[in-house]
């Protein structure tokens, strides 16, 4: 019982060019899906590039605006607090300090029966 389509099919070369035909056929259908598929793998890819950049734009750089911002107040308030509050505690601290320390040289000098 001899199938239809394949009726002309009776010596090897026969089946050669109906597998060459086959294959190139699905070749050919395989190629066209890869460009089908790398096209629109492209495309989505540059629509996500975009989408990230929009996001960027719209919400990280005004994020960011406000930390240059904080930023600035944090420096003025530490100058600020620096120049008002330390500074002043470190030189009244500076100054009792050297006072300590002159007068212990100086109760060196009034014993005068100790050696140092």
């Amino acid at each position: 019982m001899e199938i239809f389509l394949f009726w002309w099919l009776h010596n090897p070369q026969d089946w050669r060019d109906l597998f060459l035909m086959c294959f190139t056929v699905a070749g050919t259908v395989l190629f066209l899906l890869g460009i089908i598929f790398t096209t629109v793998l492209g495309l989505l890819s540059w629509r996500t590039i975009s989408r990230v950049n929009r996001l960027l734009k719209n919400s990280v750089q005004p994020a960011l605006g406000n930390v240059r911002e904080t930023t600035e107040t944090v420096r003025s308030t530490v100058s600020f607090i620096s120049d008002n509050a330390i500074k002043p505690v470190v030189k009244v601290y500076g100054t009792y300090a050297g006072a300590r320390r002159f007068i212990a040289v100086l109760a060196r000098f009034r014993r005068p029966g100790r050696a140092s």
